[in-house]
């Protein structure tokens, strides 16, 4: 029962104006076992710690807890897992700068436990080339038992995890959205599959959250730092991808493509020269190569 309290108290305190995630995390932290403390403690403790506006009031704090309780009702209806930062089931491949305080999943979250995770990216409108090297890649990696993380866009994530899937492997997806709201609605069947092949759907989002700009921001580092690798195919200067890109580089992730996808997405890889994130090039059948040994 604690740990569900501590759940409930950790999305009511995401619902208090100038509260964050990281503010968050700091207070579990700081605190002694937080988990044994009710709501108005954490608030008493976040606000002693200049974490939490001293004018957050107990009707804001009611109205938090409310909120919570319907979500954690959404959960339970829809078959919905939710697991919080500092919980032992918590993914340690998820444990970084910035990570998410709660995740809500369907599926098999042991899947971000693998020993083997590998991000495979790209644009939603693909060459042809693009595309292919996408799909390819993803039957590639689930071949060598990589799970494929992506986020469920279409074009090259659409591609990636169809050929994981039809691989035999499983995928992970990360969404912009919550997971009573799988975005875009025309992946929806794919991402159906990937829980019937063992995959994961994630999210950071309450359920019933819809998509905002920001947050496909926000998904975009998930992909980045809970893998090993990322594998990048067709992208442009303004694709979204460089965000994921920016991403690994923060989180010292090695960023693979091959000479085909550099040709033709020059303008995106000069992007990536001018904010100075690393990226190695091979031949198609060289970067295969790579993948089946980088842990050999």
């Amino acid at each position: 029962m604690k740990d569900i309290d501590f759940d409930r108290n950790l999305i009511a305190l995401l619902q208090l104006k100038g509260v964050g995630r990281q503010k968050i995390k700091n207070l579990i932290e700081l605190v002694n076992q937080p988990q044994r403390l009710s709501f108005s403690e954490l608030v008493e403790f976040g606000q002693m710690f200049q974490l939490i506006p001293l004018n957050v009031n107990l009707q804001d704090q009611d109205n938090a807890i409310a909120f919570a309780e319907k979500i954690m009702e959404s959960c339970i209806k829809h078959k919905i897992g939710l697991v919080s930062y500092g919980n032992e089931k918590y993914p340690a491949s998820m444990n970084f700068t910035d990570a998410p305080v709660l995740l809500y999943y369907q599926g098999d979250l042991e899947c971000l436990n693998h020993d083997k995770r590998a991000a495979l990216i790209g644009g939603r409108e693909p060459t042809q080339s693009g595309a292919d090297f996408a799909y390819e890649s993803g039957s590639v990696l689930a071949e060598e038992n990589y799970i494929v993380i992506s986020g469920l866009a279409t074009g090259c994530d659409f591609y990636g995890h169809m050929g994981c899937l039809r691989a035999g492997g499983k995928a992970v997806a990360f969404l912009p959205a919550g997971l009573m709201n799988v975005y875009p609605a025309e992946n929806r069947p794919l991402a159906g599959k990937i829980i019937e092949n063992g995959g994961c759907l994630l999210s950071e989002y309450a359920p019933m959250e819809t998509v905002k700009p920001y947050r496909f921001v926000e998904r975009d580092r998930l992909q980045s730092a809970s893998s090993l690798f990322v594998v990048v195919s067709s992208f442009s200067a303004a694709s979204g991808t460089i965000h994921t890109l920016n991403y690994a580089k923060k989180y010292n992730k090695k960023i693979f493509s091959t000479t085909t996808i550099f040709e033709e997405s020059r303008d995106g890889f000069d992007e990536l020269d001018r904010n100075k994130v690393l990226f190695e090039i091979y031949e198609k059948n060289e970067l295969y190569h790579l993948m089946r040994n980088i842990n050999k």
